[in-house]
């Protein structure tokens, strides 16, 4: 088993250091400004697995916090351009407060119907953010945001670092205590109440540091374009769970993977014009029935010794 494990971390390394040499090697920049979009998805799919895939608590509004980061910059950007190492500690905390204010009301709420909740949150922002135009732009959005550099490679590789930092991070809080916890709470909520767990402020803060992972993700969405409007943030909010539940639901890694190859077939399927949503939708349909683990389950399973069983099939008592 272990050496499974450390054939994974391997593999893993292995596509990080691709990642790190692949703009030296092939210098294409339409690939460049693709791998960057996909690095940023892949930080806000993780962000929303660690809520969602770890407690059972499906966010179906985490694009109001993708909203929340790349907005705050907008706004502060017609003051004064603001560097982007300002900006994501900023955007971390504005968006966690929020977690707080939204999670303690819509936690209470169990099954569809939290899920129901957080789908009004986001659409009370998309309705504010359009209406407010004199503030937001309305459906045109904010522009004159600055750029994360001069430089696409030098954006590319500032992605890169981030998200491979933040990636880790929330997978080390997945595996800390504070992760138990949540997993615990998944299972059964009310057992854990009734030995003596404050059950509402794990969740609280699991909603927290999920809002504040994909805050800082809204706010290097609005650094790599320039902008930031409703276009490219609110149909995030049903995206988000989809890159999850294809690279690995109750995964960190397997979600950003998730997020990271989605992305990148959904910006490369553009070439297809009207016939890109028909193959998109084709490649999550293979996915649910010929992977319904998740992709990086399903290369687990393909690559682990006979008769060894992953982590998923114990889990299901196969």
């Amino acid at each position: 088993m272990k050496k499974f494990k450390d054939l994974r971390v391997i593999l893993i390394l292995i596509g990080i250091v691709f990642m790190f040499i692949f703009p030296v090697v092939f210098n294409d920049q339409y690939l460049i400004w693709v791998f960057s979009i996909a690095l940023i998805y892949s930080v806000y799919a993780s962000s929303w697995d660690l809520l969602s895939g770890y407690t059972g608590k499906e966010n179906f509004g985490h694009a109001a916090f993708i909203a929340i980061g790349g907005y705050m910059v907008g706004f502060i950007s017609k003051a004064f351009p603001i560097p982007v190492y300002l900006s994501l500690p900023i955007s971390a905390i504005v968006s966690a407060i929020f977690g707080v204010v939204i999670g303690i009301p819509t936690l209470r709420l169990k099954g569809p119907y939290f899920a129901l909740a957080t789908l009004a949150v986001a659409s009370i922002f998309e309705k504010l953010t359009i209406s407010m135009s004199q503030y937001t732009g309305g459906e045109e959005g904010m522009i004159g945001i600055t750029y994360l550099t001069d430089d696409p490679n030098k954006s590319y590789y500032f992605l890169l670092i981030f998200a491979v930092l933040a990636v880790y991070t929330m997978f080390k809080i997945s595996r800390s205590n504070f992760g138990l916890i949540l997993k615990a709470l998944k299972s059964d909520e009310d057992a854990c109440r009734a030995i003596g767990i404050n059950t509402t402020f794990y969740k609280v803060s699991a909603f927290a540091l999920s809002a504040s992972f994909a805050g800082m993700a809204g706010t290097l969405v609005a650094h790599n374009f320039g902008y930031i409007g409703p276009d490219i943030v609110y149909p995030l909010s049903l995206n988000s769970m989809i890159m999850a539940v294809v690279g690995g639901i109750g995964g960190i890694v397997p979600a950003a993977l998730g997020g990271f190859f989605l992305t990148f077939a959904s910006e490369l399927l553009r070439d297809f014009g009207d016939y890109n949503q028909i193959i998109y939708t084709l490649l999550l349909i293979f996915s649910a029935l010929f992977l319904p683990n998740g992709v990086f389950n399903g290369l687990s399973n393909f690559l682990k010794p006979k008769g060894l069983k992953t982590s998923t099939e114990v889990r299901g008592g196969k």
